[in-house]
């Protein structure tokens, strides 16, 4: 019998003493930065992940999925998020955030200039304040240092006055690490995206676009999608969802592009690399 207790002992030590240097191994700065679009179904969910491990989740989907996809993507000993950003505050892209806050410590909050007026995003900000994370007010200029040479730069939201139109007021914003970029759209609708074609159009190029508004026609203008001239074009999307998305004429024009069209309803979630030259999978 006490052979038997012994070899338990020492079995229980070399899997506590493999679980520590798997945690140190999983905590030592990378050279690169990861950006994972979750597959959360017919919704955006977004996690980057710094080269010195910092996370920054953009939106949480319609739902609970968030977690689960989370918990895929996040070492299984990780409950922080150094920031966490509302695109704007529809249900597929807060619902699951409340659960997020509630699992999650959460270091700070950003949204647009433009209150939702949902019970979910009033339990949002109930959340936040029970963090307690600092809630910031994103503006055209907005700079977020998330690592060294690894900046998320806002180039569009909008309050809207009275008639505020969240989708008009979705946060657009610019990753950038080294040489290489993602672009973040939220759900962006053309005449937004038209207008930044123009002022902004020299900032607007990126390796990796997200589509606005899960691929809809009424987002995505011509002009706007050869301003970005993206490698890859990632499409946040249910399958088989209600709304047709991605519209064909949306998927034909970033083919037209030479982009590289990669949907969640095919892949499930979707993680893309880049070491500040190149972005792979």
């Amino acid at each position: 019998m006490w052979p038997r207790i012994r070899w338990i002992i020492i079995s229980v030590f070399v899997l506590v003493t493999v679980l520590v240097w798997v945690t140190v191994w999983l905590e030592m700065p990378s050279k690169f930065l990861t950006v994972a679009f979750l597959d959360v179904g017919q919704g955006d969910a977004i996690l980057i992940t710094t080269p010195n491990k910092n996370q920054v989740l953009i939106d949480g989907g319609p739902d609970k999925k968030i977690l689960r996809a989370l918990g895929s993507a996040m070492p299984f000993f990780d409950h922080s998020l150094d920031l966490v950003m509302e695109s704007h505050p529809d249900a597929d892209h807060i619902n699951g955030l409340p659960d997020v806050f509630q699992r999650f410590s959460v270091g700070a909050f950003m949204e647009p200039p433009i209150s939702g007026k949902t019970n979910i995003y009033q339990a949002l900000k109930t959340e936040v304040k029970n963090e307690p994370a600092p809630d910031i007010i994103a503006q055209k200029g907005t700079r977020i240092v998330l690592d060294n040479n690894v900046y998320l730069d806002v180039l569009w939201t909008n309050a809207g006055g009275k008639k505020a139109d969240t989708n008009e007021a979705s946060i657009v914003a610019k990753l950038t690490y080294g040489q290489n970029s993602f672009l973040f759209t939220g759900d962006s609708p053309e005449s937004v995206e038209s207008y930044m074609a123009y002022p902004a159009g020299d900032k607007l190029k990126a390796d990796v676009l997200k589509v606005s508004h899960h691929g809809s026609k009424n987002s995505n203008p011509e002009i706007f999608l050869k301003k970005v001239k993206p490698e890859f074009a990632v499409i946040s999307v249910g399958a088989k969802n209600k709304y047709g998305h991605p519209n064909q004429e949306v998927v034909d024009r970033l083919n037209s592009i030479k982009a590289q069209i990669l949907m969640t309803k095919d892949l499930g979630t979707i993680t893309l690399k880049s070491d500040g030259e190149s972005v792979g999978f």
